[in-house]
């Protein structure tokens, strides 16, 4: 009981170390018009020095996961923090394009540690049955809190400047650091063994094809309900002429199916004792109610209670595709996990990267583009689909 305790204690701090680099990869969107008025940048300026943090971001994905495999955790996470936070700090001096860059780029090397870390603990402290109920509510701490620091960033922007927020969050970022550096460790039980190569834990994981076709397979489910709920509904909610309010309330509620749905999915997985079956019927059911949300929002009703129902279900069911997470845990053995959850994180990031991009090549003429291109979305849904018939059943293996 006491282990558990512990451990669900250091789970929280690394969650809350999600958490914060969450809000600074996302905070470029909130303060963009700001910060690009104040350091007098260029359209094509502005889109680099906030996609500087993407840059640090994805580079280090499956870098920061083999140092999480090859190091101890509370050094390689705590010095993640440190970078984050120190980043966040020089940000909120920057005065010239090249330091807000640089800073930004400093963030997102030290973001790149946060999500992976929390599946390498999770991994470390608790049975693989818990793993998916504890990473699901690493995802629904990040929706709520995201939703409320969002809200703040708002309403602070009337009465204060982006740079005092900034060197506030700075100042949270150097006390998570030292709680980090206090508390987060692996449990007594873990073994210190040999090491293994960069190179050999890369290829262990490259040669597994089930861990290609969960992080494809996640990539194009996830990684399209991820660009959905953040920017696409609000191309389908324009096309409806529905008012920005009400589309960021739509928005808010496929955030809060994620919510909800991807403990919930996890625990459902365990008591079934499966993770295909889940992944399998919830990325279905997702599918129908996304093609819903694209393309009947329009109800003939003076309420937008209908598209917020299933905006919420879209949310709910495709955060079943988490669990592509899950089996990549219990696949990889502890030498290679965290480079193998770094490498789905990497597909899933970079595929919600791709979908901002890609419908600028189906897009022929203003009047029809809405029907061009959204149908990249359940398109990649089907792949995913596609991809869950070939993948392997992972519970039995570690969960006997």
């Amino acid at each position: 009981m006491g282990k558990n305790i512990k451990g669900l204690f250091i789970w929280f701090i690394v969650t809350l170390f999600v958490v914060y680099a969450f809000f600074l990869n996302t905070a470029g969107a909130v303060f963009g018009d700001t910060i690009k008025s104040y350091l007098q940048l260029s359209d094509m300026g502005a889109a680099f020095a906030v996609g500087s943090f993407i840059l640090g971001f994805a580079c280090m994905q499956i870098p920061g996961g083999y140092l999480l495999d090859r190091f101890p955790i509370k050094v390689v996470v705590s010095s993640g923090v440190f970078l984050l936070a120190l980043g966040n700090f020089t940000l909120s001096y920057s005065s010239s394009l090249s330091l807000f860059a640089l800073s930004n780029f400093v963030q997102g090397i030290g973001a790149s540690f946060a999500f992976i870390a929390v599946g390498k603990l999770i991994g470390q402290w608790f049975a693989p049955k818990i793993f998916p109920i504890l990473f699901g509510l690493t995802q629904t701490i990040s929706c709520v809190l995201s939703a409320f620091i969002h809200y703040y960033l708002v309403q602070a922007l009337e009465s204060v400047s982006w740079k005092t927020i900034y060197q506030e969050f700075s100042i949270f970022g150097f006390i998570l650091f030292v709680l980090i550096a206090i508390f987060v460790k692996s449990p007594s039980s873990i073994k210190v063994k040999q090491a293994i190569s960069f190179g050999k834990s890369m290829g262990m994981v490259l040669k597994d094809k089930q861990i290609w076709l969960c992080s494809v397979a996640g990539a194009t489910s996830f990684g399209v309900l991820a660009a959905y709920a953040s920017f696409w509904y609000m191309h389908v909610q324009k096309h409806f002429s529905v008012s920005i309010e009400e589309a960021l309330i739509v928005s808010g509620m496929v955030f809060a199916g994620i919510g909800i749905g991807t403990p919930f999915l996890g625990w459902v997985s365990n008591k079934v004792k499966s993770r295909k079956l889940i992944i399998h019927m919830s990325v279905v059911l997702g599918t129908i109610f996304l093609l819903m949300g694209l393309y009947l929002p329009h109800f003939n009703v003076d309420t937008y209670i209908p598209s917020k129902t299933v905006g919420f279900f879209i949310g709910f069911f495709l955060s079943g595709s988490m669990l592509y997470y899950t089996s990549i845990s219990e696949i990889s053995s502890s030498n290679t996990r965290a480079v193998a959850l770094g490498l789905i994180n990497t597909c899933v990031f970079v595929f919600n990267t791709i979908l901002l991009f890609l419908p600028q090549f189906f897009i022929t003429t203003a009047s029809v583009s809405y029907f061009t291109y959204l149908w990249v979305l359940p398109a990649s849904l089907l792949i995913s689909i596609f991809c869950s018939y070939f993948v392997k059943e992972t519970f039995a293996k570690t969960n006997k």
